[in-house]
């Protein structure tokens, strides 16, 4: 019996001579806390040692420092903020950066199934450095990101210049499920642009392909204080004054600097700023919830543009004339029925008076019911209630720009989006690539419109959806 207990001890002893350098090693390799520019990174991915080095997983690191986090089928990674580009390539079993190969291996291992980046490597990589602290619990990431945003922002806000010029590139596409819409458009925009006085001159060529045909457009258009006008084909046309004063009011509160900070900051979750040798990067995301707040804010904006009757609908226009003929006719068949009346004896006079009496208040009774009736559709159009049944998704959205260190001035932007909307059980896709380079800043000259397109212009009459020239009594006011 003695000799079977010393056996079963001798085993649970040399079964335990194997656990302690492996629980040893476990207290080495195990997980840390990963503090990225002070903000601690929950996840089931987190860094540990191997080998005096730190491991880091890369696709949560990077989304906290504000890049662009991809993965292909392959499984390489791409993290991006435009100015600097690394690739993770399991495939290569290499990682490049900026185009260039590395001496770094990769993967240097698929713990927990993720991919992770040492902080030897990191620490050679332009805009991060790497710390652990000396009970190696805590791995710290500080980055070259601003960490006050918002003083930034009110600097370069304050820099804004007075004119500049830019040219845009959008890159549309545009398919729904059921794949009967499907159309590409590529818009090419050359602009000039005033802020005191407010000025815009815009040259834009659009190419259209939908159903196999490519139709090209041209447009050009003008926004000063004298009016919105452009010109489609030969023709130039004008926006109505009241909806002119709008967008002025619009474009002015859009170039007040307090105002412009104002609306960047409800959005400044998901701007990061990049600081380096000769430029600042910008880059900017969104979330669902934040694209509700801005399409909120810009419906708002909008509806303050137009004029209070502009979304009646037109319907309620024609119920009122139709009420107004009847109302007319009522009137016309009370007269002929008292003038027949008059030719009679006097009681049948009286009778006829009786008859035509009720007949008249039979006649105003029904035009003041018919209009009841009709009156439903006499109500103005709520953008809340179109908007509620509109359902918009971002798959996709990060916008990068480029700022001059210096002056401050944006020098160019690029961004990729992708949008799903749904409405009336049918789904649309829509994804945009934009680019964009700015020039000539404060050298832009007041932008005037010509004065014969101000005297040939004709004014869009949006109640009758026809164009109607503008008189020159209306010219001379």
């Amino acid at each position: 019996m003695l000799r079977k207990v010393a056996m079963w001890v001798l085993a649970f002893v040399f079964v335990l001579s194997f656990a302690w350098p492996n629980m040893t090693a476990s207290a080495q390799t195990g997980s840390m806390k990963l503090v990225v520019d002070g903000v601690e990174v929950e996840g089931y991915e987190q860094p540990f040692m191997s080998q005096e080095d730190v491991l880091i997983p890369v696709e949560d690191l990077f989304h906290e420092a504000g890049y662009q986090v991809s993965k292909d089928a392959a499984g390489k990674v791409t993290v991006t903020n435009s100015y600097l580009t690394v690739d993770f390539s399991v495939a290569d079993e290499q990682i490049t950066v900026d185009g260039e190969a590395t001496d770094a291996l990769f993967p240097l291992t698929l713990k927990n199934y993720g991919n992770y980046v040492s902080g030897e490597f990191l620490n050679e990589l332009e805009g991060f450095e790497v710390t652990i602290s000396e009970d190696q619990q805590t791995v710290t990431v500080t980055t070259n990101r601003v960490q006050d945003v918002d003083a930034f922002l009110e600097k370069m806000v304050a820099a804004n210049p007075n004119s500049y010029a830019a040219k845009m590139s959008i890159d549309q596409s545009m398919v729904s499920d059921t794949e009967e819409l499907a159309m590409d458009m590529l818009m090419e925009i050359d602009m000039s642009v005033t802020n005191n006085p407010i000025g815009l001159h815009m040259l834009e060529n659009t190419k259209t392909t939908m159903d196999g045909k490519t139709e090209e457009t041209a447009s050009e258009a003008y926004f000063t204080e004298d009016g919105f006008f452009q010109k489609t084909g030969e023709n130039w046309t004008k926006l109505p004054e009241e909806l002119t004063a709008g967008l002025l009011e619009a474009t002015s509160a859009q170039a007040d600097p307090i105002a412009q900070l104002e609306l960047t900051k409800q959005f400044m979750k998901g701007i990061h700023i990049f600081e380096y040798d000769d430029a600042y990067i910008i880059t900017q995301t969104m979330t669902n919830e934040e694209f509700q707040d801005m399409m909120e804010e810009a419906m708002s904006l909008f509806t303050d543009m137009v004029p209070e009757d502009f979304f009646t609908d037109n319907e309620a226009v024609e119920v009122t004339e139709a009420t107004d003929v009847k109302e007319e006719q009522a009137e016309e068949d009370a007269t002929v029925v008292e003038e027949a009346a008059t030719e009679e004896t006097a009681d049948e006079e009286a009778a006829t008076d009786e008859e035509a009496t009720t007949e008249e208040n039979a006649a105003v009774e029904e035009t003041t019911e018919e209009p009841a009736e009709e009156a439903v559709e006499d109500e103005e159009i709520d953008l809340d209630s179109i908007l509620d049944e509109v359902s918009i998704s971002i798959d996709e959205f990060f916008i990068v720009t480029v700022i001059d260190k210096n002056t401050l001035f944006p020098v160019s932007t690029d961004g990729k989006t992708a949008m799903t909307i749904s409405v009336a059980g049918e789904t649309v896709t829509i994804k945009q690539l934009i680019s964009g380079i700015f020039s000539k800043f404060n050298e832009v000259k007041e932008i005037k419109v010509p004065e014969d397109i101000i005297k040939n212009a004709v004014v869009l009459d949006l109640d009758s959806e026809t164009i109607e020239e503008e008189s020159k009594s209306e010219a001379t006011e």
